[in-house]
């Protein structure tokens, strides 16, 4: 015969297993709710901005009179909407967030449904303020999402600069200046390489412009040579020339277009990792976009990253 006691002690391990198998922990505090770190912050915040603009322009464009207007608010609806995408979207909790979450996440229409109505000039200071936003974020965070929030950010001063011109005012955008060359000996040699292939492309395109436009690409050509020059000597990969292809080398504009846009992607990298100079590099960021604008190109929503 079995004796009480382990009787007792079989029935109370059998009821053990039963409520682990349920899913039922005895005397388990309830978990904490995770609290969002800088990172994360900063994502958060931009993607928000983004799923704002993105609708509020949408919504903008549709009773805008002007033309050039409602273009210039599409372009900032279709740019924010990739944007939110890019920095994962907007993260909402749901009924009973936490411990006592009673439903799964889900679509919020938070942003959608109530959005206020806003002007192309609410549109305008809202892509302004968003814009200082991801430079900030972008200067703060390193890795990936200071990539993402330095593109976000150069992206959103230009949006910001074409809708300001469609409206016939002015807005101030974000700082955008020459990378200072660095000291001798401290580029990487890749990064050496590729500002200097840029600078090959924009030596050809001076050779094939005239009057102001050959002086412009060739003074471009001289910097780029300057910073790419701050390779140490036993590490230098430079070439005398460099393969165009890919790359309409008959035409002058894209092709220092297109060694504008290399530069853009060069310094967005560089603002991962850098520890010091991270603003210059931003700023140089935002330059090469402008030069490569004032070449004809037109700025992939992410400009460096795409």
């Amino acid at each position: 015969m079995i004796s009480r006691r382990p009787r007792t002690a079989l029935a109370a391990a059998l009821v053990a297993v039963t409520l682990a198998g349920c899913g039922v922990r005895l005397e388990t505090p309830p978990p904490e709710v995770p609290v969002a770190d800088a990172a994360e912050t900063a994502r958060q915040e931009a993607a928000l901005a983004a799923a704002e603009l993105a609708v509020l322009a949408a919504a903008a464009a549709t009773t805008a009179q002007d033309p050039a207007v409602a273009a210039a608010l599409t372009a900032v609806a279709t740019a924010s909407g990739e944007h939110d995408a890019a920095l994962g979207g907007v993260w909402e909790p749901w009924p009973g967030a936490g411990p006592d979450a009673t439903e799964p996440p889900g679509p919020s229409p938070t942003v959608a449904e109530t959005a206020p109505a806003a002007t192309p000039e609410d549109v305008l200071g809202d892509l302004t303020v968003a814009a200082d936003s991801a430079q900030a974020g972008a200067l703060a965070q390193t890795g990936e999402l200071g990539e993402l929030l330095a593109s976000v950010a150069i992206s959103r001063t230009y949006l910001a600069a074409d809708l300001a011109a469609a409206l016939g005012t002015e807005v101030t955008t974000l700082p955008a200046a020459p990378l200072p060359v660095p000291e001798p000996g401290t580029l990487a040699p890749d990064t050496s390489r590729t500002l200097d292939a840029a600078r090959y492309a924009l030596v050809v395109a001076a050779a094939r412009s005239t009057g102001a436009e050959r002086g412009a690409a060739a003074d471009r050509a001289d910097h780029l040579a300057a910073v790419a020059g701050a390779v140490a000597p036993e590490d230098d990969r430079r070439e005398a020339a460099y393969d165009l292809t890919g790359v309409d080398a008959e035409d002058p504009a894209a092709l220092a277009a297109a060694a504008e846009l290399d530069v853009v992607r060069v310094y967005v990298m560089l603002l991962a990792s850098a520890q010091e100079g991270r603003a210059e590099l931003l700023a140089a960021a935002v330059d090469a976009a402008g030069e490569a604008r004032s070449w004809g190109a037109a700025l992939p929503a992410l400009p460096g990253l795409s």
